[in-house]
């Protein structure tokens, strides 16, 4: 992969373009489509309340639609309105879609699609990465490497290529991050340190983010995507999951099941999603593992509004899922005792 920089932008190839967040790119993404006031988009419920950001902020309306316990597309929840103009699909930790079902529904109903990679880096379905799904597609390729920043938006379809240009320039018109905070953190956790305790993932409003972050992306964090290995991440990521996943079937008795042949082949998963019991199962996983120092926390922080009213059920899905986050470089001798540790606690 060539990667061109320069002092106000990052530039891919022909399709793809860079920047620090994700967010960041949806919301110039939206801009360069022009999508505003009046204009609707469907997403589903189930969604972090960062992707309402870009939405607010230029008056889009979001409609929500649900998913399935496999973190599928529920057709029947979805619903086009009067002012819809784009769908947005999200390959929920790195797991594929039936894009060739959400294909056919965009054309059928003129919409732009756009393929919320975010969790999908290295992930490939049928020998063809995540990315190359949808009219647009973004990825947080920061979530998998762990760079101080670190977003790209891909487009898809010849139809908007003459958009690349405008798309590039908002992009690289913020301003860089800051990578004093991020470095310090990296090398406390490096040496083992951790500052405060995890956070309590039981409520979603707080661990909430109003912030679009609105950054370049970095430097270093295009140094190290650059020197990625995404076949060895992918195939490391799927053995930590299998891993997993046979240890909680072995062990984790209905405290915490691991979802039944979620994974399609080539899938890269950023996590382990887990179904709790009930719950005082779920509050009391959450409990043990801050006691003992396991990362183990709910998704997403949801928008208030599905908060409040469980929109398509998401709330409640919300409520009994649980997930393990996996890294290609993690352990799983040391891992697994951790694991059990809370089991036994819970």
């Amino acid at each position: 992969m060539q990667l061109f920089l320069s002092g106000t932008a990052c530039q891919g190839d022909e399709r793809t373009g860079y920047t620090g967040y994700a967010r960041f790119a949806l919301l110039n993404l939206l801009k360069v489509l022009g999508l505003g006031r009046g204009d609707r988009i469907l997403l589903p419920a189930y969604i972090c309340d960062v992707v309402l950001l870009p939405l607010a902020e230029l008056g889009i309306e979001p409609v929500y639609y649900g998913v399935t316990q496999d973190f599928q597309v529920e057709w029947d929840s979805v619903e086009v309105k009067p002012g819809s103009r784009a769908f947005i699909s999200v390959n929920y930790f790195g797991v594929s879609q039936d894009f060739t079902a959400i294909a056919d529904y965009c054309a059928a109903h003129n919409l732009v699609w756009v393929n919320d990679n975010a969790h999908g880096f290295a992930s490939s379905l049928g020998g063809k990465s995540l990315e190359e799904f949808g009219d647009f597609s973004f990825t947080s390729f920061r979530k998998v490497l762990g760079s101080v920043n670190g977003a790209r938006v891909r487009i898809n379809n010849d139809r908007y290529l003459p958009l690349k240009g405008e798309l590039d320039r908002l992009n690289g018109a913020a301003p860089p991050e800051s990578r004093q905070r991020y470095l310090a953190s990296a090398t406390l956790r490096t040496a083992g340190i951790r500052l405060r305790a995890l956070p309590d993932f039981s409520d979603p409003r707080g661990f909430c983010d109003d912030d679009v972050k609105a950054h370049q992306a970095d430097v270093l964090a295009l140094k190290q995507l650059a020197a990625s290995d995404q076949d060895r991440i992918r195939q490391r990521r799927r053995q930590l999951y299998q891993t997993l996943e046979l240890f909680l079937l072995a062990n984790g008795g209905k405290e915490m099941l691991p979802l039944p042949r979620l994974l399609r082949e080539g899938n890269s998963p950023l996590v382990l999603p887990v179904v709790t019991q009930d719950r005082n199962s779920w509050l009391g996983l959450m409990s043990a593992a801050r006691r003992h120092g396991l990362d183990l926390h709910t998704w997403p922080s949801l928008p208030p509004t599905v908060l409040d009213h469980d929109v398509c059920g998401a709330a409640t899905l919300w409520g009994r899922m649980l997930y393990l986050p996996l890294h290609q470089d993690l352990e799983p001798e040391s891992y697994l005792p951790l694991l059990q540790k809370v089991l036994d606690a819970a």
